[in-house]
């Protein structure tokens, strides 16, 4: 472990791995992979439910302990009586929405507190989020593919050939950002196409999100402004048109008209953390 962090909902971050204030060194319980399963008749259901998990923190100066427990305290209510969002707790890049519901003191000297905190895990899984960013080809849109010599056509370029490794074991929830000017933009990964019908403004960007609860499409103008545009989007699963699906493990295929950019975040995930 290098780093360990829990951020508030407020953008507010405690630093968990810092020997001069909250330093926590064993984190066996968040590296723990569990299902809830029950066994039938040659048979088995299993999912991945919140789960609570317990972390010891070594703290050298209370008024920062002070501080992280006032913040989890605020959180907590917040979510309880406001319906705000949970908190994040990061490891290394790997993440889960995350609320501290415990802290227990067991040891106190004036040099040292040694705390025990409880964590609530939402998601049931850790994911770590993958960027690749794909580019609009201005030569295919432009004077075409330029020669020294006066031929009757211009050639248009050659499509580079895209693809995108998934190096998780599981199916991956996917962001695409598709950043205009763009008119039903489509994009098609592996054997699944994304297509939004929409029209996207120049200097606006449409998001598509399929990593959160609920799922979400909006489109931001050049000047802010936002509108939902979930009803746009292309769900059609039975002829593979769907725009929230997940990306396979392993290599896939990916093309576009190349008419517009777009960046495509993918989220690894784990049931816990990984060792490496």
């Amino acid at each position: 472990m290098k780093t360990f962090t829990y951020t508030s909902s407020t953008g507010s971050t405690v630093n968990l791995y810092e020997p001069v204030g909250l330093l926590v060194g064993q984190i066996m319980e968040l590296r723990t992979r569990q299902w809830d399963w029950t066994l039938g008749y040659r048979s088995l259901t299993a999912n991945r439910p919140a789960r609570t998990v317990k972390f010891t923190a070594l703290c050298r100066s209370q008024s920062m302990l002070e501080a992280a427990e006032r913040l989890f305290d605020a959180d907590v209510r917040a979510y309880v009586e406001e319906q705000v969002k949970p908190g994040m707790l990061e490891v290394d890049g790997w993440r889960q929405t995350a609320l501290i519901v415990k802290a227990e003191p067991d040891y106190v000297s004036p040099q040292l507190t040694r705390v025990e905190f409880t964590a609530a895990l939402f998601d049931g899984v850790w994911h770590k989020p993958v960027t690749r960013q794909f580019s609009r080809n201005t030569a295919r849109y432009t004077s075409g593919k330029g020669y020294s010599y006066d031929y009757r056509y211009d050639y248009v370029p050659t499509r580079a050939s895209a693809v995108l490794s998934n190096d998780s074991a599981l199916p991956s929830r996917v962001k695409y950002i598709i950043y205009g000017a763009a008119t039903s933009p489509a994009i098609t990964i592996g054997g699944n196409k994304v297509i939004a019908d929409v029209s996207i403004p120049s200097g606006g960007y449409l998001i598509i999100d399929g990593t959160g609860s609920p799922r979400t499409a909006v489109l931001t103008a050049a000047n802010g402004d936002q509108t939902n545009v979930f009803d746009k989007l292309r769900r059609d699963q039975a002829n593979n048109e769907y725009a929230f699906a997940t990306l396979q493990p392993g290599v896939s295929q990916v093309s576009w008209d190349e008419s517009f950019s777009f960046d495509i975040e993918y989220w690894m995930e784990r049931t816990g953390l990984p060792w490496t």
